[in-house]
């Protein structure tokens, strides 16, 4: 293909890139956009077209970001970039997680709440200036790891995968042409990757964590020119490569991977249905016990049991798997009414407590109740007296 064409698509490619990312009004993405550029300063061995692209990238997407939002006022469409812009909060609550989140650590530093218990333990731990949203990583992955796993076990991964970008860099300035061009380009993938990680959570989806994975594969594992050499001379010597028990493994490993991913579609409907029932669709109970059956997504459906039950004591067994997942305020409800019901009244009361703290509309409506004193011989709702016994998150977990 004819370097000026070759250019041309290039350069199309990376424009078009760069405004999908205005539109998305993303600011992780815009630190990305810089890092791009940083990446053209300093590598040298990039081609001259290459780095010049890269370093006006800033000012590309200053203007587009310009345009897009003069486009818009002048046409009265939607475009989220100015409100971004003057939030009061531009971390979007991150900093107040992230408070959060050392207070946790600080609480537990040897070996943390938990793997996958950041929500659980954050949730029903008081925190009276807590974010009010509901979540479920810190938006950071150090700290995430710190918090869940301890600060040795953290240390130590995060030690490790600072040894492995060491290793990829090392290794890419050993290399020359081609092969060190598809280092650089998985290295810095890997660390536009690692950069979104200090502020979101992108390897908790598999679109992100599988291609990272293999873009770091890829920077650490190319071989040195030397031994392609000597693996090229081999095959020369032998002929055609034959199938060895390593590529055999393999083939066996993709094709159980395939066969998986079938299984986890076909399992994942087992729980779709309970929330998007087809027209032939048997009783909610039923779907809700099919559901808990799903080997890799029963948590929504004892959500689903724990949370439309009238009587939310009769599914106990759905509070012990649901709120480990995710802990929100209509699961929260429900728990603390499956409490009272049970005669738990003080542990009813502090799951009530905590749910103040999020002030969200489902707490509203049910601390609706306490506005008015109750009617003679009724006893006053159990959630408009706070806790007086002292918990923690660990007495609320399953024995």
């Amino acid at each position: 293909m004819p370097a000026p064409l070759l250019h041309a698509l290039a350069a199309t490619a990376i424009l078009g890139l760069t405004f999908g990312v205005v539109l998305t009004v993303s600011r992780t993405g815009a630190v990305c956009i810089l890092l791009l550029t940083v990446w053209g300063v300093v590598d040298r061995e990039l081609p001259r077209f290459t780095r010049v692209l890269l370093w006006i990238l800033p000012v590309v997407f200053g203007l587009m970001w310009f345009g897009v939002s003069e486009w818009a006022q002048t046409t009265q469409h939607a475009f989220a970039g100015g409100d971004q812009l003057s939030k009061g909060d531009l971390s979007s609550s991150r900093f107040g997680i992230w408070s959060n989140t050392l207070a946790l650590i600080k609480q537990h530093p040897w070996t943390g709440v938990g793997w996958g218990e950041f929500n659980f333990a954050w949730t029903l731990t008081p925190f009276p200036g807590r974010p009010i949203a509901f979540f479920d990583h810190t938006h950071n992955l150090p700290l995430h790891l710190a918090v869940e796993l301890g600060l040795p076990l953290a240390t130590l991964i995060m030690a490790l995968v600072l040894a492995a970008l060491w290793l990829a860099w090392r290794q890419l300035r050993q290399q020359t042409g081609l092969e060190r061009a598809t280092t650089a380009c998985a290295l810095v993938m890997v660390l536009m990757i690692g950069v979104h990680s200090l502020l979101e959570y992108p390897l908790w989806y598999a679109y992100f964590l599988l291609p990272t994975a293999f873009a770091f594969g890829i920077a650490v594992g190319v071989p040195p020119r030397e031994e392609e050499a000597a693996v090229g001379a081999d095959h020369a010597r032998r002929g055609p490569p034959q199938p060895t028990r390593r590529s055999v493994t393999m083939m066996i490993a993709a094709a159980v991977l395939f066969v998986g991913t079938g299984f986890a579609v076909v399992d994942y409907l087992r729980v779709v249905h309970i929330f998007a029932p087809p027209a032939d669709a048997a009783p909610l109970e039923d779907r809700i016990a099919e559901g808990q059956r799903s080997w890799f997504f029963a948590h929504h459906a004892h959500y689903a049991a724990a949370t439309t039950n009238p009587r939310p004591s009769e599914a106990m067994a759905s509070f012990a798997n649901a709120p480990h997942f995710l802990l929100d305020a209509r699961l929260m409800v429900a728990w603390s009414k499956a409490l009272a019901e049970r005669g738990e009244v003080e542990k009813a009361r502090y799951v009530a407590d905590r749910l103040r703290e999020f002030r969200h509309p489902l707490g509203t409506e049910f601390f609706a109740a306490c506005d008015n004193p109750p009617t003679p011989g009724t006893p006053e709702p159990f959630q408009c007296k706070p806790a007086t016994q002292v918990f923690t998150f660990e007495d609320f977990r399953a024995r």
